[in-house]
């Protein structure tokens, strides 16, 4: 078996997650990104979406990542994140009323500024995340 790839995500405010990983998989800006041991070296920036650790142990960590940049160099890849959320902490209803706050600012008269708009659809594309990770994770316990 190739050796574990060692999986860390940062953020400006801590260590979110240090693990031995036999699989790491991401929302890259432009997709979804699979790594596996052996994996070429490469740079890339983050999108916002789940980030799911195969650990070398056996057990599966997903966080919400929203963006950043992902490098792998050798065998280790480091994700340094704008921020992060455990999926599991991350409330459905909750999550659906962040995201229909975001759509409703999204279509209010005024923010036509580049700055807001990037602002609002920055809010839209987190809340959508949430909820798509926190129905993804009751999805698996049914």
């Amino acid at each position: 078996m190739a050796t574990p790839i060692h999986c860390t995500v940062v953020t400006p405010n801590a260590i979110s997650l240090e693990e031995k990983a036999t699989y790491v998989s991401f929302e890259a800006w432009d997709g979804q990104v699979g790594v596996m041991p052996g994996a070429s070296p490469f740079l890339t920036k983050l999108g916002t979406g789940v980030l799911t650790v195969k650990c070398a142990t056996g057990s599966t960590v997903q966080i919400l990542t929203d963006g950043g940049f992902a490098q792998m160099q050798g065998d280790n890849l480091t994700l340094l994140a704008d921020s992060t959320v455990d999926i599991s902490s991350i409330d459905v209803k909750q999550a659906s009323a962040l995201l229909a706050d975001a759509n409703q600012k999204a279509m209010a008269p005024g923010n036509t500024s580049l700055a807001a708009r990037e602002s609002v659809e920055r809010a839209q594309r987190v809340a959508q995340a949430k909820v798509n990770a926190a129905g993804r994770r009751a999805g698996q316990r049914a």
